[in-house]
């Protein structure tokens, strides 16, 4: 095989390992909300529409904001993992490709995480304010229901039920899909950052090494200028043009949300397929050594 398609394989690999991210953040959503949304409707379920009293209902306040505390308590500790390996694999995905085509990336040593912190905690803070507000409006939603005399079969039918393999419905559903976005964005903006910072320090043994826009049909709505982007190869310092908008990578923080917010694409090592050839001392090496290569174009 060679060097050009070792290194089209090993991006094509890392590519796939990127967008698998997709369904495992959906899965952990999807189960954490469960959880929330059970002990919710448990709680309701105490309560007797018929004869209530303030007191109950303070108290189921205070157990739905117990209920989302936990979700969002748990679901930072998986998203801010999830970001630490996708902080690894960006920068994998940058390396792996030069070294299977048999360049020199050499060891990175220090590559400053405190970026890394910073995203996390910003994750943080995200799901903090989704956290919070949902359990703001689950409260407001439960409490009126509650006030018009709605059975607690046709409260707990507002609250929305998660079908298996599908969306939640009723009060859930958006705030799954809120929590599925942030996730599953942050994490890949974490992917993003790596590789970025990878590629900077991978021009100190490869100068000819470049960056790629690669767009991933993943997104509900794909948009026409990121499609149109994809396949853009730029100088590693360089911006991509997306959009009218100047970024370095996908998700780049100083896009605008409309053009960074469930963005699916992903950051590439794009090398000239001239440079992925061995030169002719390295042939005549090889030759003395007693071995003949072929380079497929």
């Amino acid at each position: 095989m060679s060097g050009q398609s070792d290194f089209a394989a090993k991006v094509e690999q890392l590519i796939k390992q990127a967008r698998d991210f997709g369904p495992a953040v959906r899965d952990r959503v999807m189960e954490l909300l469960e959880e929330a949304r059970k002990r919710i409707v448990g709680d309701i379920s105490n309560v007797d529409p018929q004869s209530f009293k303030s007191a109950q209902l303070r108290l189921l306040a205070k157990q739905i904001d117990g209920a989302m505390d936990k979700f969002r308590a748990e679901f930072t500790g998986a998203v801010t993992s999830a970001q630490s390996d996708a902080y690894d694999l960006g920068g994998i995905s940058m390396a792996h490709p030069l070294d299977a085509a048999g360049m020199p990336t050499g060891t990175v040593a220090g590559i400053s995480e405190s970026a890394l912190s910073i995203a996390q905690g910003y994750t943080a803070d995200l799901i903090a304010g989704l956290s919070k507000d949902a359990a703001g409006k689950l409260n407001a939603a439960i409490q009126r229901a509650f006030l018009g005399g709605q059975s607690v079969s046709d409260i707990i039918a507002q609250v929305g039920r998660a079908l298996a393999g599908d969306k939640f419905t009723g009060l859930f559903g958006p705030i799954g899909d809120r929590a599925e976005t942030v996730a599953l964005n942050e994490i890949l903006r974490v992917h993003s950052m790596a590789g970025q910072a990878r590629l900077e320090d991978l021009q100190q043994q490869v100068p000819s090494v470049k960056k790629q826009w690669i767009h991933i049909m993943a997104a509900r709505v794909p948009r026409i200028a990121h499609i149109h982007a994809s396949g853009q190869v730029r100088a590693v310092d360089e911006p991509f043009s997306v959009g009218g908008e100047e970024l370095m990578y996908p998700r780049d923080p100083n896009g605008s949300p409309e053009n960074t917010i469930n963005c699916h694409c992903l950051l590439a090592p794009y090398v000239d397929a001239a440079d992925l050839k061995p030169t002719a001392e390295q042939k005549q090496v090889l030759k003395d050594a007693g071995i003949q290569i072929s380079v497929t174009p």
